[in-house]
C-alpha cells in the first residue's frame, strides 16, 4: 500500500487499484513470532508454531512441550492433555490468570462495566475476588505478574490468560510446569534452571508480532518502531488510512472490532464528503483517474 499522489495505490501481485480510503484489518494473529534457541536444528522431533496447531490427534501418547503460557499456550496444553498427550508447559515470564467466567458471568462483562474507571483502580477493586476465584498460582510453579489484568492490556498490550481448565490440570499434576528453555538437544531440551528432559514434539505458543512496515512503506507517523499501529479504530495521521482491531482491548477483541468498524465507517464517510468538495473522481471509485482541483482536506 503506497502513496500515489494524493491517493493510495494498493498492489496485490499483478493487480492494483487506486483509492482514497484504505482500511487495514489484518489483526495481530497473522504474524507468528518464531524465536530461536541453540540446537533447534539438531532436534529430531517436530517443532511447530501454535498458529498451525489443529488438534491433539498427531500427538496422542507423545511427550509434548508447549513453550509459552498465553491463551494459545494454555488452551493447546489443555487440548493435548485431554487428547492423551503427556504435556509440559515452559513458562518463562510472570503471568496473570483470570477465570473465563466469574459469578456466572463472562469475565469480560466486568471489564465492560468498569471501562470508565482507570485501569489501576479497576484492578484494585477486582483483585480480592480474583484471588479467591483463581487461587494461588505460585504453588504451581508460576509467577504472578505485578500488574493487574487491565493495566497489563492498557500499558503493555499483553492479554491475560482466560483459564478454561488448564490450571485445574496443572493442580492435578496432569500438566507439568517448567521454566525457561535454554537450548534444544537431539531428543529434548535443556531448561535454564531445572535440567534436561526428553520430548517428541515442541509447540511454540510464543505469540505474534505484527510488523506492518513492509505493507505500508510510505506511511508516516502511523506505526511504532516495531511496525505496530499507534492508533486503531480512529483516524491516523495519514489521511484516508485506518486500522481496525489492531490494539488489544480489555473489553473483548471481537466487541472492539465491531465498535471500531462502525467508527471507521463513520469517519471514512465524513472524510470522503470533505474530499469531494475539492476533488473530482472520474471512472469507478477506487480505480478511476483522480484529477486535482485543490488541496485535499484531512478528516
Amino acid at each position: 500500500v503506497r502513496r500515489d499522489g494524493e491517493v493510495w495505490r494498493v498492489e496485490a501481485g499483478e493487480h492494483s487499484a487506486r483509492t482514497q480510503i484504505v482500511v487495514v484489518a489484518t489483526g495481530w494473529a497473522d504474524f507468528p513470532n518464531m524465536p530461536r534457541w541453540p540446537g533447534m536444528e539438531d532436534f529430531h522431533g517436530a517443532i511447530i508454531h501454535s498458529s498451525v496447531y489443529r488438534n491433539s490427534g498427531p500427538f496422542v501418547g507423545k511427550r509434548v512441550l508447549v513453550i509459552g503460557f498465553g491463551n494459545s499456550g494454555a488452551e493447546i496444553a489443555l487440548d493435548l492433555c485431554e487428547g492423551g498427550a503427556n504435556v509440559t508447559l515452559s513458562v518463562r515470564s510472570p503471568v496473570r490468570v483470570l477465570p473465563r467466567d466469574l459469578l456466572g458471568l463472562p469475565i469480560l462483562s466486568f471489564a465492560i462495566a468498569e471501562r470508565f474507571l482507570p485501569a489501576r483502580v479497576a484492578d484494585a477493586l477486582n483483585a480480592p475476588i480474583l484471588r479467591l476465584a483463581v487461587g494461588s498460582i505460585e504453588k504451581l510453579g508460576l509467577k504472578r505478574a505485578a500488574k493487574g489484568a487491565l493495566r497489563m492490556i492498557e500499558e503493555d498490550g499483553r492479554v491475560p490468560v482466560l483459564d478454561v481448565g488448564t490450571i485445574k490440570k496443572i493442580r492435578e499434576g496432569k500438566i507439568e510446569v517448567r521454566g525457561a528453555v535454554e537450548r534444544f538437544t537431539s531428543d529434548g531440551v535443556d531448561f535454564a534452571q531445572s535440567g534436561r528432559d526428553r520430548f517428541d514434539a515442541v509447540i511454540l505458543a510464543t505469540g505474534f508480532k505484527p510488523d506492518l512496515r513492509p505493507l505500508l512503506p510510505d506511511a508516516r507517523g502511523v506505526l511504532d518502531a516495531n511496525g505496530r499501529p499507534l492508533v486503531s479504530d480512529r483516524p491516523t495521521s495519514e489521511p484516508g488510512l485506518y486500522f481496525v482491531g489492531a490494539i488489544a482491548s480489555p473489553t473483548g477483541q471481537l466487541r472492539q472490532i465491531r465498535l471500531g468498524a462502525t467508527e471507521i465507517g463513520r469517519v471514512a464517510r465524513r472524510f470522503l464528503a470533505d474530499e469531494r468538495t475539492t476533488w473530482a473522481v472520474s471512472g469507478r471509485f477506487g480505480g478511476g483517474e483522480v484529477r486535482e482541483r485543490g488541496a485535499p482536506h484531512a478528516p
